[in-house]
C-alpha cells in the first residue's frame, strides 16, 4: 500500500496546470484517431480541437469567476499585474489581472466539458459540414474521456475520496465501446452491416454514459448554473444521438475502389 501513497503525494504534487494539459493532449489524440476513419484532414482536425479546447477553458474560468464571485470581490483593483513588496514580487493577485490566473486550479471542468461538446458540434456541422455520423463519437469519447480522467484526477487530490471510482467507472463504458469495436471489426465482415452495428452500440454506450454523468453531476451539491449546464449535455446527447442514427440510416452509394476515397478538407 505505500507505493498508492507515494503515487497520490506524486499527483498531487504536480501543478493543476500540468495535469489538464496532459489530458487536454490526451482528449486531442483520441480526437484524432477517430477522425481519421473517416479520413478527415490533419489539420483541420487538430485546429478544431484546439479553437474549441481554448474556448472551452475560457468559458469554464468565466463560470468559475462567476461562482466564486464572492472571493474575487473581495480583492482590490490594480492597472498593472503585479505587486512588489520589498524584494519580492507577486503576480496576478489583483483584479482585473486575478481573472487570468487560471494556473490556480480555478476552473469549472462540467462546463469546460459541455463547451468542448457544444463548439466541436457547431465546427462540424456549421463550419466544416461534415457528415455527423463521421465526427459524433470522435467528439464524445475523446471529451468524456477527458471527463472521466479528471474526475479520477480530483478523486486523488482531494484525498482518495469517490471520484476516483465515479471516473473509473466512466472510463471502463468508454473502453467498453472500444473493445467492442476491434471484436466485431474482425468477425463481421460486411462493411455495411458492422458500421450499423457500431452505430447501434456505440449510440448505447453514449446514452448509458451520458446519463451516469448526469447522475454523478445531479446528486451532488450544485448550483443553478451548473444544474443548467447538465440539462444542456442531456438534450445535446439525446438530440445529436437521434441526428447520428438518422444519418447512419441514410442511403449509402458503396465506393468500388479505395483509390476513389479523397480527404475530406
Amino acid at each position: 500500500m505505500d507505493y498508492i501513497f507515494r503515487l497520490k503525494e506524486f499527483i498531487q504534487n504536480i501543478h493543476p496546470l500540468v495535469v489538464f494539459a496532459l489530458l487536454f493532449l490526451l482528449g486531442m489524440y483520441i480526437f484524432w484517431r477517430g477522425s481519421i476513419e473517416s479520413r478527415k484532414n490533419r489539420s483541420s482536425v487538430f485546429d478544431m480541437f484546439l479553437i474549441s479546447g481554448f474556448l472551452s477553458g475560457i468559458v469554464g474560468r468565466v463560470v468559475y469567476i462567476i461562482l466564486e464571485w464572492e472571493q474575487f470581490s473581495s480583492f482590490i483593483w490594480y492597472w498593472i499585474p503585479y505587486e512588489k513588496y520589498g524584494d519580492e514580487v507577486f503576480l496576478f493577485r489583483l483584479l482585473p489581472w486575478r481573472f487570468l490566473s487560471i494556473w490556480d486550479g480555478g476552473i469549472i471542468i462540467l462546463a469546460m466539458f459541455v463547451t468542448l461538446l457544444l463548439v466541436m458540434t457547431f465546427y462540424t456541422l456549421v463550419i466544416k459540414k461534415w457528415r455527423w455520423k463521421h465526427m459524433f463519437f470522435p467528439i464524445y469519447f475523446s471529451s468524456t474521456t477527458m471527463l472521466g480522467m479528471s474526475f479520477v484526477y480530483v478523486g486523488i487530490t482531494s484525498g482518495f475520496n469517490d471520484w476516483i471510482y465515479k471516473g473509473l467507472v466512466l472510463i471502463v463504458m468508454l473502453a467498453i465501446f472500444f473493445l467492442l469495436f476491434k471484436f466485431i471489426y474482425k468477425i463481421v465482415k460486411d462493411t455495411l452491416m458492422e458500421k450499423y452495428i457500431l452505430g447501434y452500440i456505440g449510440v448505447g454506450i453514449v446514452w448509458i454514459s451520458s446519463i451516469y454523468i448526469a447522475y454523478l453531476y445531479l446528486t451532488s451539491d450544485l448550483s443553478l448554473t451548473e444544474n443548467v449546464l447538465v440539462g444542456i449535455f442531456l438534450i445535446w446527447s439525446v438530440v445529436m444521438g437521434i441526428t447520428f442514427v438518422t444519418d447512419l440510416r441514410k442511403a449509402r452509394v458503396r465506393i468500388a475502389s479505395v483509390s476513389t476515397v479523397r480527404s475530406v478538407r
